[in-house]
């Protein structure tokens, strides 16, 4: 019905367009990853490490802080250097910080311990936010942003969505039947593959970021 409407809802010409496409793709990505990740924390945090909410809820302003600080610093580095540029930067950046967070996410381990890769997982984080939205607006036309903008942001709740039913499934498969220490040990475990599975995932966006243009704006 789209491709035959004279004024569809979403042309489907936008699809050749290659930033968007790949934009699309990145949203997707980040929430399948970046996305997951507190919901992991949470579940870490809480029910591992016994935090209180409001505790967990105060351990969630060192991420934050940094995430913002990253909005900022990928801001200036996209009008700077190319979409692409900035993009690889953050992603590399927050596939090393989550990679970080997973030494801290022992069962017996301190809320400092996580506190590095928190920082700077979160500044790529980020950084990736503010270029995967550039990337999505690339080549555009001005009447049709809004279309674009709708598209990447469906992308990103699908990509929460099945990030977190594919995530959670393998992190919670040993742990049933268990009880007490044991089984604060098998979510730690868990946890901690999904923090793997989350920081390759991030390092796969790579090849969509670079489908996008190299030369500076």
């Amino acid at each position: 019905m789209e491709a035959r409407s004279a004024d569809p809802l979403m042309p489907l010409r936008l699809f050749h367009n290659r930033s968007l496409v790949a934009g699309m793709t990145i949203t997707f990505l980040f929430m399948g990853t970046f996305g997951a990740l507190p919901y992991f924390l949470t579940v870490l945090l809480q029910n591992v490490h016994g935090f209180t909410a409001l505790q967990a809820g105060l351990a969630f302003l060192v991420p934050s802080v940094a995430i913002a600080a990253g909005t900022q610093v990928g801001e200036r580095l996209a009008t700077r250097f190319s979409t692409r540029a900035t993009l690889v930067g953050g992603m590399v950046i927050g596939a090393i910080g989550t990679a970080l967070i997973v030494s801290g996410a022992n069962a017996d381990s301190s809320y400092l311990s996580l506190v590095p890769g928190l920082i700077i997982s979160g500044v790529g984080q980020g950084i990736v936010w503010t270029a995967m939205w550039i990337a999505a607006a690339s080549g555009v036309s001005h009447d049709e942003q809004g279309v674009a903008s709708g598209m990447a942001s469906t992308m990103l709740n699908v990509g929460n969505a099945i990030g977190m039913v594919v995530l959670i499934a393998i992190a919670n498969r040993n742990v049933g039947g268990l009880t007490g220490d044991a089984l604060k040990i098998a979510v730690a475990d868990g946890i901690q593959v999904a923090f793997w599975l989350a920081a390759a995932g991030i390092v796969f966006s790579l090849l969509a970021a670079m489908v996008l243009p190299g030369k500076p704006k």
